[in-house]
């Protein structure tokens, strides 16, 4: 009994021994935490920060690259973090241009080759079926795109890559080259192509794994193509202009940055992050619809008349907002693209339609201008000499022979150079340049306009003593003048007066709100006096609607405007002479007529024709404006006489009776057998009609004549696809047989 009693005693002393021991030791660990903890918060704390003296701190604005770094293990680097650019959008809310991601697409030989280094070394070419059938799916793909890569090319990319174990770039991102870059749709198409899986021979298939990394880039684009993009711009390398360049520090925002240690090869994110703030959207005052109208007439014009380019401006009279600005070049193939800035920069001369600005010099100093005549084809100028005598300087405008006066309503509508220099030589003298050039210089033709896509630079009109000079300038030759300063002193005038400085962009928001407003720059009150505003309207209608107007041809009742047109040689700098076989055409003006909404500008470079051509340009998109904000219907529609029936288009009996009816016909005369009719003309109210039959082509109806809604509903009945371009009624048709699609071409 003793002795248990020993040996329970003997337990709990070992027992308390060990748990004293345990004990000590916990303590001593806990101690030895302690201090590690207290160790690692004084003295290595700043470098987990990022600070201290064991620390190189990169991102510091006074860090400079020096040898001594690297005795350094332990650095803090910096990310960035990028905004994401804004958006540019038209003045109801469309995308102009927007982000849009695309992918650079690389092969890394060197992974590959790793990867499959066994089957490579027994076979070499184990890989060429593979190389050949990517290389024949990818040209399949890309052929549209990268036309010089062929087969062969992408078949010797892999297997180099491969056998000199090189990551190599197959596809780069080039921001400015749109008909390059590779989408999502393009790389899903690459990933889930049938030859990543092999055939192992026992009924079963592996996958290669490819090795190819696509890495994002985001990057502008155009939903609108080439439509305004010399206006909308570029901010990539090597190509800098538009609304992209000059409005670059709204768009692009603020980066953002995250830092980060490196410590060896562990990497640690610190705390200090600053949050990147997205670019602000410009909303511009571009109208996409009238610019479609523009981009598209003036590249028919173009086109038709073979120019070497041309330049088309519409302006807002009241705001002075730029609704449309287009300028297209012919390329090497005969294409129309928009590759230069023309309303800024080109350097050409007006033409008569500079005669404007003279005429307003001659109105500000002659008020008995209804009852002036001047000679109009052919004169006899004498100017005087120091010593008295005249020295004599004949001048002809046409084949007239003979002197013939005429006034100054004439001259205009005749666009009479001699007359208008008569005007001025009579009205300033004629060794009086000077007061002549001092009344451009009121006009603000001598002005540099500033505006949020450049300045618009001034008249190139210098005073060199001599006639011709003189002569040259009252109407446009001999000088330069930005195409765009030209419409702004005329928007001056169908703006009563009022001149102001174009307008590109309204206002600018960010997700939230509106950041800031742009109202147009007034740069005269009152360019010259009322009176002198409204002769100056007169004359520019008498252009168009005058019996001599060098424009009458294309006056129509449902579109009314005014204006002036311009035809100038051109200069050769390589002969140092004028081209009399080719000129530059232009017409500037303002419509409606009698309430200006809008004032535009067409000007078309090297053709053999005169300016009728612009004013037919002109008169196709203005008519195509008003036909869109309804002006030509507020007209009273019994005012206008029906056309002819040849000039008339089918209408589908289902609202031919609702349409007529509306206008005050009576349509119950109708054959009820047909399904469309022609209304002739007639002048009472009840209203005469013809059967139209559908005809049909081979197995497809002829919808040549028929609006667009019916056109469409005949062709699908047939069983065809229909694309459309244009607007109005249908013009021409074309089948593609391997897709059975037609195209409906539309015009007025």
């Amino acid at each position: 009994m003793r002795r248990r009693n020993q040996n329970s005693d003997d337990i709990m002393k070992s027992f308390k021994i060990r748990t004293f021991v345990i004990f000590g030791l916990m303590m001593l660990l806990g101690a030895a935490c302690l201090i590690m903890i207290l160790k690692l918060g004084i003295s290595e704390g700043a470098m987990a920060n990022g600070t201290g003296s064991k620390v190189l701190d990169t991102t510091d604005s006074s860090y400079v690259p020096s040898p001594g770094d690297s005795v350094f293990n332990c650095f803090v680097l910096n990310n960035d973090l990028s905004p994401i650019r804004g958006e540019i959008y038209d003045d109801h809310g469309r995308l102009l241009v927007g982000n849009f991601s695309v992918f650079e697409v690389a092969f890394d030989g060197r992974r590959f080759a790793t990867e499959y280094k066994d089957t490579l070394a027994h076979n070499p070419k184990a890989f060429d079926e593979l190389f050949q059938q990517l290389s024949k799916a990818l040209h399949t793909q890309f052929k549209d795109r990268y036309p010089q890569n062929t087969e062969q090319y992408y078949f010797d990319f892999f297997t180099k890559a491969v056998q000199n174990r090189k990551y190599k770039t197959l596809f780069a991102v080039k921001e400015w080259d749109e008909k390059s870059w590779v989408s999502g749709r393009d790389t899903s198409y690459i990933k889930n192509l049938k030859c990543w899986r092999q055939d192992k021979g026992d009924g079963t298939t592996r996958k290669i794994h490819a090795h190819l990394s696509y890495v994002p880039t985001s990057v502008r684009i155009n939903p609108y193509g080439d439509i305004a993009r010399r206006t909308l711009g570029m901010n990539v390398e090597g190509k800098h202009y538009g609304m992209e360049f000059f409005m670059d520090k709204l768009l692009a925002g603020q980066q953002g940055s995250k830092k980060f240690l490196r410590l060896n090869k562990t990497v640690v994110p610190l705390k200090d992050r600053v949050e990147p703030i997205d670019g602000y959207n410009l909303h511009t005052t571009i109208d996409a619809e009238i610019q479609n109208y523009v981009h598209n007439e003036l590249a028919l014009k173009l086109s038709e008349l073979g120019a070497h380019w041309g330049c088309a401006i519409v302006m807002e009279t009241k705001t002075g907002e730029i609704k449309a600005i287009s300028n297209l070049k012919r390329d090497a193939n005969g294409h129309y693209d928009e590759s230069m800035e023309y309303a800024f920069n080109a350097k050409v001369e007006p033409g008569s339609t500079f005669k404007l600005a003279s005429l307003l010099s001659f109105l500000e100093k002659r008020s008995d201008d209804t009852t002036c005549t001047y000679p109009m084809f052919v004169h006899t100028f004498q100017f005087p000499l120091k010593s008295g005598s005249y020295r004599n300087y004949y001048k002809q405008d046409s084949k007239v022979h003979g002197e013939t006066l005429g006034t100054v309503s004439e001259i205009i509508q005749r666009s009479s150079n001699i007359g208008v220099a008569s005007m001025i030589f009579d009205a300033y003298g004629m060794k009086n340049f000077a007061d002549y050039r001092k009344q451009l210089i009121k006009l603000g033709i001598m002005d540099t306009i500033h505006t949020q896509l450049g300045d618009i630079l001034p008249a190139t009109i210098r005073n060199d003593g001599r006639f011709d000079n003189y002569y040259g300038v009252c109407f446009g030759a001999g000088f330069d003048i930005p195409i765009l300063h030209t419409l702004v002193y005329y928007n001056a005038i169908a703006n009563n007066g009022k001149m102001v400085a174009p307008l590109f962009v309204k206002y600018v928001t960010n997700n939230y709100d509106t950041i800031q407003r742009f109202e147009a720059e007034v740069l005269n009150e009152q360019l010259v006096s009322p009176a002198n505003v409204a002769k100056a309207k007169k004359y520019l209608e008498g252009v168009v609607w005058g019996k001599y107007g060098t424009g009458r041809r294309y006056k129509d009742s449902t579109c009314r405007f005014a204006g002036k047109t311009g035809t100038r040689d051109i200069w050769d700098p390589v002969r140092k002479g004028y081209d009399y076989d080719h000129n530059a055409v232009s017409f500037c003006g303002y419509f409606p007529m009698e309430d200006p909404q809008y004032t535009m500008i067409i000007y078309i470079y090297y053709v053999p024709q005169h300016s009728e051509v612009a004013v037919d340009a002109f008169a196709r998109i203005a008519r195509a404006m008003m036909n869109r904000s309804n002006y030509s219907a507020m007209r009273n529609t019994l005012e206008l006489p029906f056309n002819p029936s040849l000039e008339n288009y089918p209408v589908n009996r289902k609202y031919y009776n609702a349409l007529f009816s509306t206008l005050g016909f009576d349509t119950t005369a109708l054959s009820p057998t047909a399904n469309f009719y022609i209304p002739l003309r007639d002048t009472i109210p009840t209203l005469q009609s013809k059967e139209w039959t559908l005809k049909k082509e081979g197995g497809m109806p002829d919808v040549r004549r028929m609006i667009a809604s019916d056109a469409v509903v005949e062709l699908n009945r047939a069983g065809y696809k229909v694309r459309l371009t244009g607007r109005g009624v249908v013009r021409e048709q074309t089948l593609d047989p391997a897709t059975k699609t037609v195209t409906l071409t539309l015009a007025p």
